[in-house]
């Protein structure tokens, strides 16, 4: 019977897997051509230059949202207690 897993280990399956670093130029453009090819669903022989534009605003957003995640990871991984009552700020009136 498989061990349950600690919140950590959770946390580390819903991380950034498969998103662009831009440290990695290869995984930039597997990233892109992903965006091109199953977002807009375009061929690179039929691509427009506006095809281009949100293939490469949708890598972009992927790599910020990574990046925000990993840092909001870290800073939970540093301090649990302080976010412990987050979302009781969030509750309708």
């Amino acid at each position: 019977m498989a061990k349950p897993l600690t919140d950590h280990d959770r946390r580390k399956q819903i991380s950034v897997r498969g998103l662009a670093g831009v440290e990695n130029v290869a995984d930039l453009k597997t990233n892109f051509n992903r965006h091109l090819h199953f977002t807009l669903v375009k061929d690179r022989n039929v691509a427009t230059k506006r095809d281009y534009y949100f293939a490469l605003a949708n890598t972009v957003r992927d790599h910020l949202v990574g990046r925000w995640i990993r840092t909001q990871q870290h800073y939970y991984d540093k301090d649990p207690k302080a976010h412990a009552d987050d979302f009781s700020l969030y509750r309708p009136l």
